[in-house]
């Protein structure tokens, strides 16, 4: 399994989305948290009773269910009671148990929620050496809530399974994620603590950041319920349109992207009203964090490493905070430019000179 670029995402042409996983299932065990969660299709640990040892972020979203609620359930009784038949129960004790052979098992099943039911494909794994199991789940189709006599016992919602939350100050969006309510000062604070204490590493860390950020981002966009294709095999146009909506609802502030110089290997992303613009940076530029971001979306659309890189930063000049998007062999010579100073006209033409030949998209 290959954490990093993300697997690709298959939407069949309906009002659902389909997530595929990779051709290596065995290695998932090899996975810490933080690569499971970067992965856009459902993944559940469970021992062999059944008790969840881990449970991804895209099956808790698509679930609608936290996941830090849910490690140390049962999984068939406690929060997926559909499943709790012989067609998935008893496949998962067959297996468990040893009395079916091979190292992973594959079936479609039908998961019952109140919020609607899913046709998945689940790939049941065993880990190597390990009383461990893993539930590779890859959504094909969403379907309305079903309510006929072939509708399995639903999973609980996310209030039903930890009642009285809100009581204890936890708010919740409406994929059950814990949220709160945080003012951009919280960004300007982060940016000050950087430029005093490690001003050397702004870039690396905030770009990281987004990176991490715009991996978890990917879940969101793929699983939004879009009709039609995959995002990264719909019309460029449209899916860049899509994604600045995305980001413009959650407040990051207009995200516009030109593609006008994409034949020659660049795209050009120009910024307004982000919040993550602060002042005082020692070079002028601040909004690494959603560059990292937006190369994370781009890595995966693109299905290959591309580099977002600041050269324009509202912070410093007071007009919209301009990027630049670059193959992966062009990085460097990007940043070196950055920090230069160059304008996007002024880094295109020097690139063109260079010798890299990677292209945007």
């Amino acid at each position: 399994m290959h954490p990093l670029p993300p697997p690709p995402v298959v939407m069949p042409r309906s009002r659902a989305s389909r997530t595929t996983a990779t051709a290596e299932p065995a290695s998932v065990d090899d996975l810490d948290d933080a690569a499971l969660d970067e992965l856009p299709f459902g993944v559940v640990c469970l021992a062999s009773d059944g008790l969840i040892l881990r449970y991804n972020l895209a099956e808790g979203r698509l679930a609608r269910l936290d996941p830090s609620t849910v490690v140390g359930c049962n999984f068939f009784t406690d929060v997926a009671p559909c499943t709790y038949t012989e067609d998935f129960y008893g496949r998962f004790r067959s297996f468990a148990d040893g009395k079916t052979s091979g190292a992973s098992l594959r079936f479609a099943y039908v998961f019952d929620f109140k919020f609607g039911a899913q046709n998945v494909e689940i790939e049941l794994v065993r880990a190597a050496g390990a009383p461990r199991f893993y539930l590779l789940i890859n959504r094909m189709q969403f379907l309305p809530e079903r309510t006929g006599p072939e509708a399995r016992e639903a999973a609980p919602r996310q209030v039903e399974l930890v009642p009285g939350e809100s009581e204890r100050g936890v708010l919740r969006n409406e994929f059950a994620e814990r949220i709160v309510a945080a003012p951009v000062s919280l960004f300007e604070m982060l940016g000050a603590t950087l430029d005093k204490h490690a001003p050397a590493l702004r870039h690396t860390i905030g770009h990281a950041w987004g990176l991490a950020a715009g991996r978890r981002l990917v879940i969101e966009l793929e699983t939004a319920g879009v009709d039609g294709e995959p995002l990264r095999e719909r019309p460029m146009k449209d899916t860049v349109a899509f994604v600045s909506g995305v980001l413009r609802d959650h407040g990051c502030g207009l995200v516009s992207f030109d593609l006008g110089d994409a034949a020659r290997g660049v795209l050009r992303i120009e910024v307004e009203s982000s919040p993550l613009v602060t002042r005082g940076a020692k070079d002028g530029r601040c909004c690494h964090v959603l560059a990292g971001m937006l190369e994370a979306v781009l890595n995966h659309l693109a299905g290959r490493r591309l580099h977002v890189e600041e050269l324009r930063c509202a912070a410093s000049t007071g007009q919209p905070c301009e990027m630049i998007v670059v193959g992966e062999t062009r990085r460097a010579h990007v940043m070196e430019l950055a920090q230069a100073g160059c304008s996007f006209e002024d880094a295109v033409a020097a690139l063109e000179v260079g010798n890299g030949d990677a292209r945007a998209h």
